[in-house]
């Protein structure tokens, strides 16, 4: 593709010869002659100078460290992402009905569905235009789906549920599965029948092997463009605000409430019913069973503020050696085990 062809498609200023052949993009430390980088920021001025890239998409104070040419941006990741969605669009395969899918017949498929083989859709769905299904995705009664809907295989969706338009389900996701609700009685343990559903807003994704548990009642909700890495628990009645996202092997139980922009680390979770508010930042391996105000940044468990936590992680490995100290004290004061504390 000639670089002159990106800049436009792009919209970006190009400083240096269009004419040159990009045929393909690499990282900087890794990309050669006829290939596309980019700096996120001054600390990559030197690897810009070194890199043999034939263009780099930078910041403008960048623009003359780069190798050959430029593409001037205001935010060089985000646009590199794009060189990469040109150069390498999603798979998408072509548009009809596979002889192996079952489809109940009041079913109903927007123009443009591509159905795989052995997909399974019940009675009552409807889904929008330009849907890919692969293969093996069920479908259960009654679900509603909007436009540009793709579903990888091995995905399952329980009845009821609504999602909205430009969503990815990766393979193996469950949406709708029963909430973990059960009553203690008489030595027994009653199942809580979970009769509410899921809703899913516009442009989210959710990663693979993902559940995402139906309400008990009313709706479990994940508002838009929320992101969830593979391996991720929401339970019942959840609600995930607007961009809010989640690393893998982290999970929410029941009734959380997370607000806008949230983001959970790998492996992070929160006890039920708790409420986190705009733009919390819960780190890796961190546990929250207190709620959260706007901005909060927390660690450990249970989450405390991280500044806090760090201080309380730099002193454990001393522990021992502050222990040793504590007893030579108590023995020069000549203190027995009952006078202490």
């Amino acid at each position: 593709m000639k670089l002159g062809e990106i800049a436009a498609q792009l919209g970006l200023e190009l400083r240096g010869d269009g004419a040159i052949e990009i045929a393909m993009p690499a990282p900087i430390e890794a990309a050669g002659p006829g290939m596309i980088t980019f700096a996120v920021g001054p600390k990559y001025a030197a690897a810009l100078r070194a890199s043999r890239a034939s263009c780099a998409i930078v910041l403008a104070e960048l623009a003359d460290d780069a190798p050959a040419a430029a593409l001037v941006s205001t935010n060089p990741a985000f646009d590199f992402a794009r060189v990469l969605g040109l150069f390498f669009p999603p798979y998408r395969p072509v548009p009809g009905i596979d002889s192996t899918a079952v489809i109940a017949a009041d079913a109903r498929l927007g123009e443009g569905a591509s159905i795989g083989a052995y997909c399974v859709i019940g009675a009552g769905v409807t889904i929008g235009r330009n849907a890919v299904l692969h293969p093996h995705v069920t479908i259960y009664p009654g679900v509603r789906i909007g436009d540009d809907f793709t579903c990888h295989s091995q995905v399952s969706i329980r009845e009821a549920v609504t999602i909205g338009n430009r969503v990815t389900l990766l393979n193996g996701a469950v949406i709708g599965a029963d909430g973990f609700g059960f009553v203690e009685q008489n030595g027994d343990l009653l199942k809580v029948p979970q009769v509410g559903s899921v809703l899913i807003e516009d442009d989210v994704e959710i990663g693979a092997n993902t559940c995402v548990d139906r309400a008990t009642m009313g709706a479990t909700v994940i508002h838009r463009g929320v992101k969830l890495d593979n391996l991720i628990q929401i339970g019942h009645n959840c609600e995930l605000g607007d961009f809010s996202r989640m690393a893998a092997q982290s999970g929410l139980a029941g009734s959380v409430r997370l607000g806008q922009w949230c983001q959970f680390g790998g492996q992070s979770g929160s006890a039920d019913h708790v409420k986190v508010g705009d733009r919390a930042r819960v780190i890796a391996q961190a546990g929250v069973h207190n709620d959260l105000d706007d901005d909060a940044l927390v660690g450990g468990a249970p989450a405390i503020d991280l500044k806090i936590f760090r201080r309380m992680v730099a002193v454990e490995p001393r522990l021992p050696e502050l222990a040793r100290r504590l007893r030579a004290i108590e023995q020069h004061l000549g203190l027995r085990p009952r006078d202490r504390g």
